[in-house]
């Protein structure tokens, strides 16, 4: 089941906008802005890129990221977009430069996935470090002169 929050094609390439070029036109410097079937890598490909983002993403809030509040979705995506982007970049490199910028977009993306575990931690949600501690409960004490003798 595809995620609500999981990032689109346009989202993903917004971070490597050159990965957009007409592959099939060499020396047309356009950028697309999106996958498509004309780009290095295809929709497809990248769709695959994305789910496994989704994927990780999920596996670092355990499974479940909560409905409310609105923004942990929309840092989900920013955190899978970014993933996904990193992924991409370092799996298609053309020059030395792109690794380069697949290290940035890798730190950008452990950041971002941090922040989330953090937010979604603060708003309560399962299985996330707070979430994992135990909670203890003893009774009142009572007064040293109610026990029987």
């Amino acid at each position: 089941m595809a995620e609500l929050w999981a990032p689109t094609l346009e989202q993903v390439a917004d971070h490597i906008p050159t990965r957009t070029r007409d592959s099939a036109a060499p020396g047309v410097d356009a950028l697309q802005m999106t996958f498509n079937e004309r780009t290095t890598p295809t929709a497809e490909q990248a769709a695959r890129y994305i789910a496994s983002a989704v994927s990780e993403v999920l596996a670092a809030v355990a499974g479940v990221i909560p409905a409310a509040p609105a923004y942990l979705a929309v840092l989900a995506q920013k955190a899978a977009a970014l993933r996904a982007a990193a992924d991409i970049e370092l799996a298609y490199p053309d020059r030395d430069a792109d690794v380069s910028v697949a290290t940035q977009l890798d730190q950008r993306a452990k950041d971002a996935l941090a922040r989330l575990v953090e937010a979604v931690s603060d708003a309560g949600g399962p299985g996330t470090e707070g979430g994992l501690l135990p909670v203890w409960a003893f009774p009142d004490p009572g007064w040293p002169g109610d026990y029987p003798v």
